[in-house]
């Protein structure tokens, strides 16, 4: 997996991920670099990272997202720069890790914004050979 960064993504739209109302994530700001996998901590009260996103580059304001979904609308109306990554494919890590784990082994930062994977390249090696399952 390349062009990997971590984002803290709060459990109510995970739900929405999950049950597929929700099909882009949405952003103020972006990396610099392309991302193709979003690697999700789930805050309080979860604590874990636990869900991986393929994602396409993202749509930016003003152009508008086409299909319907939780959010989109709300995208659409906005002024100013904002950013919508699709969401193409959900996967949940087979083990997730708790926070205290993160902090522990990986020297984890919950993400307030997004980090970048090449801070964490132990962390990624890690969960590939603990491996993940395809949600869709």
């Amino acid at each position: 997996m390349e062009n990997i960064v971590f984002m803290s993504i709060k459990e109510q739209h995970i739900k929405r991920i999950l049950n597929k109302s929700k099909n882009h994530e949405f952003r103020t700001r972006i990396p610099k670099e392309k991302v193709d996998y979003i690697w999700v901590y789930v805050p309080t009260p979860i604590k874990e990272l636990k869900y991986i996103l393929k994602v396409k580059e993202p749509i930016s304001t003003p152009n508008r997202i086409i299909v319907d979904g939780f959010g989109n609308n709300k995208f659409n109306e906005k002024t100013g720069t904002k950013y919508a990554f699709p969401i193409e494919n959900m996967y949940v890590i087979n083990q997730p890790i708790s926070l205290n784990e993160l902090i522990k082994k990986y020297q984890f930062t919950a993400p307030q914004s997004f980090a970048y994977g090449r801070k964490y390249k132990e962390l990624i090696m890690n969960v590939e050979k603990i491996g993940m399952k395809q949600i869709f």
